[in-house]
């Protein structure tokens, strides 16, 4: 199978790329990425079938672009930025506009009946915005718009999941290195400790991303962590998809 994946120097993005790298299902992986980077090296993972295609505007797809992504099956969108990082409307352009344009640039591109996108939102996103947080509104807006983009023709092939990860814990310190990375865990380790529940580890998140990337885009069965039909998946359900 052929899997975009956006986010992928990110720490959700990251895990996801290494399983995309190790999985035997797929075998293209196109990597949309403002700028190169360095794919990992580590032992089944086969960097052959990547390729960093470099794209620094995510709200636009002109067909030089769309054309090299001709064929994929799915994709992960990995890519975020954390609200304290950056302006309102820099944080509504990345979380709201930049997917919602991708999906919809995307929903053609498969060979096959169905496209999967799957949004990795997080725990607190609220498609009614009745929350006070800027991220659960706009998450929540994401969620509710792609949701409804498969009812509007051109965009029917679309198969849609949201992602609701808890805390995303990495399994290596490399995201932890970074002074703001630092401050939280310390300050939210022990509460952790007390709620394994709401803690994702992107090993088993990345795990379940690339499952429902590549799977046949029905809706999941009904169970804990399921919502919205089969087509929400709180942290839960990650956990419990994932084996723990």
């Amino acid at each position: 199978m052929h899997i975009i994946l956006t986010g992928a120097t990110g720490s959700v993005g990251a895990a996801a790329l290494r399983h995309c790298l190790a999985s035997p299902n797929i075998t293209r992986l196109s990597i949309l990425s403002r700028r190169q980077f360095s794919l990992p090296t580590s032992e089944g993972m086969d960097v052959q079938k990547a390729q960093i295609i470099l794209h620094d505007k995510f709200d636009t797809y002109p067909s030089a672009l769309t054309d090299m992504l001709k064929g994929a099956d799915g994709c992960v969108w990995a890519q975020g930025i954390s609200q304290t990082e950056v302006s309102k409307e820099e944080y509504i352009r990345i979380t709201y506009d930049y997917p919602l344009a991708a999906a919809k640039a995307f929903s053609t591109l498969s060979e096959k009946d169905h496209f999967n996108f799957i949004y990795v939102s997080g725990e607190g996103a609220d498609p009614s915005e009745k929350t006070w947080t800027l991220f659960g509104k706009i998450k929540g807006r994401a969620e509710a718009a792609l949701r409804a983009l498969p009812s509007t023709p051109p965009h029917t092939a679309l198969r849609v999941f949201n992602v609701r990860p808890g805390f995303v814990d990495p399994p290596d310190q490399r995201h932890k290195k970074k002074l703001s990375r630092r401050l939280v865990y310390g300050a939210i380790a022990p509460l952790l400790r007390l709620l394994p529940s709401q803690v994702s580890p992107s090993d088993v998140l990345a795990k379940v991303l690339v499952d429902l990337a590549t799977g046949d885009g029905n809706a999941l069965a009904s169970g804990v962590g399921v919502e919205d039909e089969g087509r929400t998946l709180r942290c839960v359900g990650i956990r419990r998809l994932g084996g723990l």
